[in-house]
């Protein structure tokens, strides 16, 4: 009868280990399951910011070759329909562009984003009034359209520069998507 106490007892301690072993084994998988997903979410949310912080610059800089060549064209008194509207059109694309940001944060990106699309509306406006006072003739009111440009291109380049820095920030950062809850 001992041994039978003793097979069952036996049993029993190994029935319990290896439903311990199992346990342990299930928590391990699911712990790396759930690391492997939040390492993909955070990969995939990298991407997806690099890839919106990208499309800002591209179309920053599709803005600023057109309203060089605005500038160019006043400089040499041509028509600037054409290139009035193509600078609306590459307005337009970097302000949906900087939109794209909100969407994959942080929120100081959303932020530089912002700012950038503000200055650049201002600096589309002080080349109109360039170009209007370049061809009005007016002197003293030239003198103060060339002196807002200046500004408005300055500040133009400090907000890129500001949004470039964000997006740095962003994308270098550690901790690009929060843990998940526990």
């Amino acid at each position: 009868m001992a041994g039978l106490v003793g097979a069952v007892l036996g049993g029993y301690i190994a029935k319990q280990g290896a439903v311990a072993g199992a346990r342990a084994t299930a928590e391990a998988t699911a712990r790396q399951v759930e690391l492997q997903g939040r390492n993909e979410l955070a990969h995939w949310i990298r991407q997806e910011r690099r890839a919106a912080y990208g499309e800002v610059v591209r179309a920053y800089s599709v803005l600023a070759n057109q309203l060089a060549a605005y500038r160019v064209a006043v400089g040499r008194g041509t028509a600037l329909d054409d290139l009035s509207d193509q600078v609306d059109d590459a307005r337009n694309a970097l302000v949906i562009a900087c939109s794209s940001t909100h969407l994959f944060g942080p929120e100081a990106v959303w932020d530089a984003a912002y700012a950038l699309r503000s200055t650049a509306q201002q600096g589309v406006l002080a080349h109109r009034a360039f170009a209007h006072h370049s061809q009005a003739g007016s002197r003293s009111g030239l003198e103060d359209a060339r002196r807002d440009l200046s500004g408005a291109r300055v500040a133009m380049r400090e907000s890129l520069i500001s949004f470039s820095e964000r997006c740095r920030q962003a994308l270098l950062s550690e901790h690009a998507v929060p843990a998940p809850p526990r």
